[in-house]
């Protein structure tokens, strides 16, 4: 069972080549570079149905989750493209203007050395700078999970696991003994009697509940699972385990929680 997918991004020797433009006649003060585009990117229908059902899984059923990642490794920009069940990996060798104004294309390559531009793969964005001269939402016309087509994308920062861990659990919470819990943006839980590092499950089709993956030093391979589910403004969390290869949850919640 794939409970988390996990990309190797390999690390490239020498500089990005640049493919030829398409037009090289806009204004400096448009021209677009890689590093402005730095960080993840995830699709705005994903995101409105996460932010507004908390649970993930529940949320990816309604609308697919698709996340495209530019983060710079040593001189080298790795682009990946994933909708948490499978993956693209390739690198940015450029980025150029369209003749159209706020219209632009990355210029992809599958390794970090001079390639033609019959080899290059090309993903067409459309976006203006906020008043902070920068980029908060892009169109994309993502090639490998959405084949070609537009969508909306949100940047949510340079690491994933915090965006995501701050619009499902991250908080303080008391239970119905007035205990404390709380769960951190970095991955941090705290339980009335312990305290360990979670991951949040985004898109696991074969769980039969929402999750995360704990860590437990005590358990024979360092994990432990625990369920949780959002009902009326409450956080329920429920024991889980792995059984016939998929994650299942108790039938009973554990604890209440009630945000602070």
């Amino acid at each position: 069972m794939k409970r988390r997918l996990i990309l190797i991004v390999c690390t490239f020797l020498g500089l990005a080549w640049s493919v030829t433009g398409l037009a090289q006649n806009q204004a400096r003060s448009d021209r677009v570079f890689i590093r402005d585009l730095e960080g993840i990117w995830m699709n705005e229908a994903y995101l409105k149905e996460l932010r507004a059902s908390r649970m993930p899984h529940q949320s990816a059923k309604k609308q697919r989750p698709v996340v495209v990642a530019i983060k710079r490794e040593g001189r080298v920009y790795p682009f990946v493209s994933t909708d948490f069940e499978k993956a693209a990996l390739m690198v940015v060798l450029d980025v150029e203007p369209d003749l159209k104004p706020d219209s632009f294309r990355l210029v992809l390559g599958k390794k970090n050395q001079p390639t033609s531009s019959d080899e290059a793969s090309y993903v067409w964005f459309k976006g203006k700078r906020n008043a902070e001269n920068k980029f908060d939402k892009l169109a994309i016309k993502e090639l490998f999970m959405m084949n070609g087509q537009w969508a909306d994308y949100e940047h949510i920062g340079l690491e994933l696991g915090p965006a995501v861990n701050s619009i499902v659990l991250s908080g303080k919470y008391k239970d119905r003994k007035g205990r404390e819990w709380s769960f951190e943006d970095n991955g941090k839980a705290s339980f009335p009697d312990k305290s360990f590092y979670y991951e949040l499950s985004i898109n696991d089709k074969t769980a039969k509940c929402e999750y995360f993956e704990a860590e437990d030093l005590e358990s024979p391979d360092g994990k432990r699972f625990y369920g949780y589910a959002w009902r009326r403004g409450e956080l329920q969390l429920y024991e889980a385990s792995v059984r016939r290869d998929r994650i299942r949850c108790e039938p009973t919640p554990f604890a209440f929680l009630k945000p602070q």
